[in-house]
């Protein structure tokens, strides 16, 4: 759910004076969910609505300590299998243009 859509259900609860099971039933997620969102608004304001769901401090720590690194050595090893399985072409030197007055300089 995009951003603009957790940012209508939280103003139709906390505007409109909706419950959270009209909002939920209204656009399709379980009341639970629309009362995380609502606690996550009231303690974090807008920027809890653009936050990705599950990505918690914890989920964070784990991705720049584990995800990147196995990331990169997985990316070192296919560029090394790359190179030894697939043969990479010599580049052809370019032909150099000649002045269309080859003479200047000369005289």
């Amino acid at each position: 759910m995009t951003p603009a859509r957790r940012a209508i259900i939280v103003q139709r609860v906390l505007v409109d004076e909706w419950t959270s099971a009209e909002a939920a039933a209204a656009f399709g997620v379980s009341e639970r969910q629309v009362d995380l969102w609502l606690a996550d608004f009231q303690r974090s304001g807008m920027t809890s609505l653009r936050r990705a769901p599950g990505r918690t401090v914890v989920v964070e720590i784990l991705h720049l300590t584990i995800g990147r690194p196995i990331r990169g050595a997985a990316r070192w090893i296919m560029s090394s299998l790359r190179r030894v399985f697939v043969r990479e072409r010599v580049p052809q030197p370019l032909p150099l243009r000649r002045l269309n007055d080859d003479r200047r300089g000369r005289e």
